[in-house]
């Protein structure tokens, strides 16, 4: 059985989504994933994950190591089969994008966090039946699963017994700052990121359209009488 091994940063070089994606066109029969990541890119994960998917020449086996966060976790979810360890993190949480600019392009962003955060809490739902609010809210949340608990969840089909069993405080600590560690990683290069291109990558519905109000013309005027009441001149 061929092993692929997804670890670290999805997007980056550690974790670069083309030489996944050729490895699992290349392999013929069962193919066994390790995940040992905690996300990255959105739309990165979006390609791996669909190109395990479509994978139809065996079946896929996918093992969570010490963590699948963000993007990492919704990987996990496309094979056939799918187990953790007794010391993995598992952590879902909203479509995080590094936004700045002004109210239209704010909202604009805000609008593309959620049209991915809901194709992303389709999986979830899928995998292990419950409501979609439910998924929402937990994702809105960031939410945690550690060891068994991530197969009480429905995430996983089993969970594998290991020796070195970390308490869950500071599996999730671990866990936590290099998730911080690669939000530092995403704004670092957030130059990169196309939010047009993003954007025609969802479904219409996925993304509800939302009228842009503009205030401009409202706050020059109240900035107009707050200037003669205050009897000051332009």
């Amino acid at each position: 059985m061929r092993t692929i091994n997804i670890e670290g940063q999805i997007g980056s070089w550690e974790a670069d989504p083309q030489e996944i994606v050729s490895q699992i066109n290349q392999d013929k029969g069962d193919i066994l994933v390790n995940i040992n990541s905690i996300g990255g890119s959105v739309i990165d994960g979006f390609t791996i994950y669909n190109a395990i998917k479509a994978y139809d020449k065996g079946e896929i086996i996918v093992e969570i190591g010490a963590v699948a966060a963000s993007i990492a976790s919704y990987i996990a979810l496309a094979g056939d089969l799918i187990t953790a360890k007794s010391n993995s993190v598992y952590m879902i949480h909203n479509a995080w994008l590094p936004a700045v600019g002004d109210f239209v392009e704010l909202r604009k962003a805000a609008d593309i966090s959620e049209g991915l955060s809901s194709i992303i809490a389709n999986a979830y739902v899928a995998k292990t039946g419950m409501g979609k609010s439910d998924a929402l809210s937990l994702m809105e949340n960031e939410t945690f699963y550690y060891g068994n608990e991530i197969k009480e969840a429905g995430f996983v089909d089993d969970v594998l017994s290991v020796d070195d069993v970390k308490p869950k405080a500071e599996a999730y600590s671990m866990a936590m700052e290099s998730i911080k560690a690669c939000n530092r990683s995403i704004v670092e290069h957030s130059n990169d990121i196309d939010f047009e291109a993003v954007a025609k990558l969802l479904p219409k519905e996925a993304v509800e359209t939302k009228e842009v109000v503009d205030l401009s013309a409202q706050q020059r005027r109240a900035r107009e009488l707050y200037i003669l009441e205050q009897g000051v001149n332009l």
